[in-house]
């Protein structure tokens, strides 16, 4: 099945598993993606994730985590594992419990909008999630899920495919 481009970024963005989407049924006739008002509320959820998120931080702090997203965005800092330990670092700990907590709203919004037909049976997951085969961690981390939140999309795909094309062969 083939998934469109901007539904692939979105899942990409999310940490959202990418067989959920790859088994949706060609009812879906939006090349078999979600439906647009299905992308609408999932993007809504994500916007409202970072918004939250980010007014979880302090002020300071949000400044560093955006310093850091920012060297990643203009491609001063490729390290993905680094940015995500830096924003990690810079973080206090009440501040990645409440991140934590954006992101399992943002999660339980895109569950409760996606098509029952999207999801993995029995809930689990058909394999790695997306990033875990280039090398990223997918464990729920707040600085990974700033990192998410604030990197573009582009950026992001450049920067797993980069880390892809380093991984040796299994």
């Amino acid at each position: 099945m083939k998934l469109s481009l901007p539904v692939l970024a979105l899942v990409v963005a999310t940490g959202f598993p990418l067989s959920a989407c790859a088994q949706q049924s060609s009812a879906a006739e939006n090349n078999g993606g979600p439906p647009p008002e299905v992308r609408g509320q999932i993007q809504a959820a994500r916007d409202n994730a970072k918004t939250a998120a980010f007014n979880d931080l302090s002020p300071a702090d949000r400044a560093k985590v955006q310093s850091i997203i920012d060297q990643v965005n203009n491609g001063q800092l490729t390290d993905v594992r680094a940015a995500v330990q830096q924003i990690d670092a810079a973080l206090t700990a009440p501040e990645s419990r409440a991140v934590l907590a954006e992101r399992a709203k943002m999660m339980d919004a895109i569950r409760a909008v996606m098509p029952q037909n999207g999801a993995p049976p029995n809930g689990g997951s058909n394999g790695p999630r997306n990033g875990e085969r280039a090398g990223f961690r997918a464990a729920n981390d707040a600085g990974r899920f700033l990192l998410q939140l604030g990197v573009s999309r582009e950026k992001m795909r450049e920067l797993r495919q980069a880390a892809q094309q380093h991984q040796p062969q299994r």
